[in-house]
């Protein structure tokens, strides 16, 4: 390897500007890709499109429409509904809304109001609707609303209307129709009445906006904070020229984001800053071991190639770990972090690229006819605090060893026990902006109706209006209404037939199809179909944490026993935000495992030597550990960033670790002892380890400024982790490797 990074570095010195113009070229062609990424919050982003469950969703939308739009009115009921002008207008907004083909069906204030009039006996006159007091005692009872009008007046001062689009339509069509309500009720408002018009789907919309200014904003910060750290730290000539190194790297990255295709999410949303803490590094790390090179050598030219030729192994082994820990989010099933991954793979891979051909390309035509003995005296003067800072930390903890391990793996015991009791949060809810207006529309909404969300089950059969069949599923409804506090009221056929029938099922088929047709029809619609063989039993629930409602669908799936030919399937958009619990979860250890396994062979068959890839890897190990209890300690859940914190320990612990035993085993080859190989090893890496360091925690800091608390929380902790992984590396590891490596060498001379 160092043989083909010298024939490297001497074409870089014949060749640089042949570098520096294919680069040219490649920014050019990557600058349209980044206008084709586009932005989305789709489903899709927690649930795998090929899943049972998300095709079950889709199913299910085809059938009984889309996630629904509410309007909300709030206003004197009875004087709203009892003025002509407002029963006309809501009336001309139902048959509108009917007569769209982009709506299923709308469950609107007249249907019932007309519906209750048809049933009144005489002598009624039209005429009567006009008196606030008759509307009155139509819709309450003694100010309690009568059950028949429950799903359009929800509480006394309030009237709710719900848009059920079909299921095809996409969340920006939605968010645009949401827009037309809002624009139809400014035009012709309802007298008397305040109107708020809502729904997930314009909520989504509104992230979508919020992503995009996001994104923008976290850019500016972290190359504010690159810039910062730079110039404070790494006091070498062109000090911002890694920043320069990393900014193109990005920047390929989101042309070739934009060309594949990969969406920008709430997860992909926190790539650009990491990519820049962590690329950032191998340029770094290559400008400082020339800096150091010259030093040493005799000519400009001999230093850039033994600078090349020493760091360069040493970068590509911390890259391919890295990029092995990012290859284990393929693993997830989360499709955002798989898309995460495969950024996180790209960002580095290229920023190692440019690392290694543009940036010596330039400090190679930036010395060209420079004077050796002043670019020597400036290397001189450049990272000499750091060094010794790092030099004196290591003298004092190898003289402990014992002490430092016990502490560490306390620690990391702790850590391990502590993480079954993390929380999980995958609730749309807590993961964005609480600031979104449209969010907290939606949520004013769901305190006056008092519920979140339908859990849904969908029956399906040759004939739902089956005697037994309806029986079973009014027992299934009621009994789990009573078991559970969190599921609010039931609606299914047999629970509007038994409405409708004084709580009877008809013996017959007939019978029941026309106790059907006795209730409003746009309730008849949501939960049966015109074939009348699919149906849907739906529970109306409390806002209660996904990880509890989970639990609750698993013991209802594990208990259910319909008639035979039955089929029960959950269903529906909070059944998907539950299930992406399990799908967080259940791929978060293997993971772990398969990223550490997966290091430590690469290792493995890279050094050929146990001793040198276990020493490697137990940083790695012990960060994971300690970011468990750290995650405990600051309050943060595992969420679907939070999840994969592995693969970013994995990254950063083994790029450390594997700088540190490069630089040891460099020295022990000069026939050093151990701890004299470690002190040297730690004081010339001190500059570049520090930079690293804090070059990668600046990238992640600005990530805790994000709005969004799933980006922010993920923030805090990779900046914790940054920390431990620096601690684990420099203070934990050197002393374990010097006792080790002097009793071996004691055996060898006994």
């Amino acid at each position: 390897m160092q043989k083909l990074a010298c024939k490297i570095a001497m074409f870089l010195q014949r060749h640089p500007l042949l570098f520096m113009a294919l680069v040219i070229i490649l920014v050019l062609a990557a600058i349209p890709g980044v206008f084709l990424v586009e932005v989305t919050t789709d489903i899709d982003l927690f649930i795998d499109r090929d899943s049972p469950t998300f095709i079950t969703y889709e199913r299910y939308q085809d059938i009984f429409g889309g996630e629904p739009i509410v309007a909300l009115l709030e206003g004197n009921v009875a004087e709203v509904l009892a003025q002509p002008e407002n029963r006309d207008n809501l009336s001309r907004f139902e048959e509108e809304i009917l007569a769209d083909p982009r709506y299923d069906n709308i469950l609107g204030p007249m249907t019932f109001l007309m519906l209750a009039v048809e049933q009144m006996p005489p002598p009624f006159q039209p005429e009567m609707l006009n008196n606030p007091d008759f509307v009155r005692e139509l819709i309450f009872d003694n100010q309690v609303v009568e059950p028949e009008f429950a799903p359009v007046i929800p509480r006394p001062g309030y009237i709710l209307i719900t848009l059920v689009p079909s299921g095809d339509i996409t969340i920006q069509e939605m968010g645009n129709m949401v827009d037309e309500m809002e624009e139809r009720f400014q035009e012709e408002p309802v007298i008397d009445a305040e109107i708020t018009v809502s729904g997930q789907a314009a909520a989504l919309q509104a992230v979508n906006e919020e992503i995009r200014w996001e994104i923008v904003t976290l850019l500016a910060m972290a190359v504010a904070a690159m810039v910062v750290v730079l110039y404070l730290i790494f006091r070498v000539r062109w000090r911002l020229l890694p920043l320069l190194m990393v900014l193109i790297a990005a920047l390929w990255t989101f042309g070739l984001m934009g060309y594949l295709g990969i969406p920008l999410s709430m997860a992909t949303l926190g790539v650009l800053p990491i990519i820049i803490g962590l690329g950032i590094d191998y340029s770094v790390q290559f400008q400082n071991r020339y800096e150091e090179e010259l030093r040493r050598k005799a000519s400009i030219a001999e230093a850039l190639e033994s600078s090349i030729a020493g760091i360069s192994q040493a970068v590509g082994i911390a890259w391919a770990a890295t990029t092995i820990g990012f290859l284990t989010l393929m693993i997830s099933d989360v499709p955002m972090v798989r898309d995460f991954g495969i950024l996180l793979i790209l960002g580095i891979f290229l920023s190692y690229l440019v690392a290694f051909f543009l940036l010596n390309s330039i400090l190679a035509i930036r010395d060209r006819k420079a004077s050796l003995e002043d670019l020597k005296a400036e290397a001189a003067a450049g990272g000499r605090p750091q060094e010794r800072i790092l030099a004196g930390i290591n003298r004092r903890v190898a003289r402990h060893p014992f002490i430092v391990w016990s502490i560490a793996i306390a620690l990391f015991l702790a850590g391990a026990g502590l993480d079954h009791t993390l929380q999980v949060e995958t609730s749309w809810e807590e993961l964005v902006p609480e600031d979104i207006e449209t969010f907290r529309e939606l949520s004013e909404i769901r305190q006056i109706t008092g519920y979140a969300g339908e859990v849904i089950f969908m029956i399906e059969d040759e004939n739902m209006l089956d005697p037994e069949i309806l029986a079973w599923m009014l027992d299934f409804g009621r009994e789990h209404v009573d078991q559970y506090d969190e599921f609010l009221t039931v609606s299914s056929p047999a629970s509007l037939i038994a409405q409708a029938t004084e709580d009877l099922i008809p013996p017959d088929e007939q019978q029941a199809e026309m106790a059907l047709t006795a209730m409003p029809a746009p309730l008849v619609q949501r939960v049966i179909n015109p074939e009348q063989d699919t149906a849907v039993v739906s529970f109306q629930v409390v806002p209660i944490p996904m990880e509890e409602l989970y639990d609750i669908i698993e013991e209802i799936e594990a208990d259910v026993e319909p008639p035979a030919g039955i089929t029960v399937t959950p269903t529906g958009n909070m059944v998907m935000g539950s299930e992406t619990i399990d799908a967080v979860l259940g791929t978060r250890l293997p993971m772990i495992i398969a990223g550490v396994l997966g290091v430590f062979v690469a290792l493995l068959l890279i050094y050929r030597s146990f001793r040198r890839a276990i020493f490697v890897v137990l940083p790695m190990v012990l960060v994971i550990g300690w970011s468990s209890a750290a995650m405990r300690l600051f309050g943060i859940p595992i969420n679907p960033l939070t999840a994969v914190l592995a693969a970013i320990i994995i990254g950063i612990a083994t790029e450390y670790a594997v700088l540190l035993m490069e630089r040891y085993q460099e020295e022990l080859d000069k026939d050093r002892p151990p701890r004299e190989s470690m002190i040297t090893a730690s004081s010339n890496l001190g500059r570049a380890i520090v930079v690293s360091a804090l070059t990668t925690l600046a990238g992640f800091v600005v990530l805790i400024a994000s709005t969004f608390p799933m980006v922010r929380d993920f923030g805090i902790v990779t900046i914790t982790i940054v920390f431990m992984a620096l601690v684990a590396v420099i203070i934990v590891l050197p002393p374990l490797v010097v006792w080790f490596d002097d009793r071996r060498a004691k055996k060898t001379e006994r």
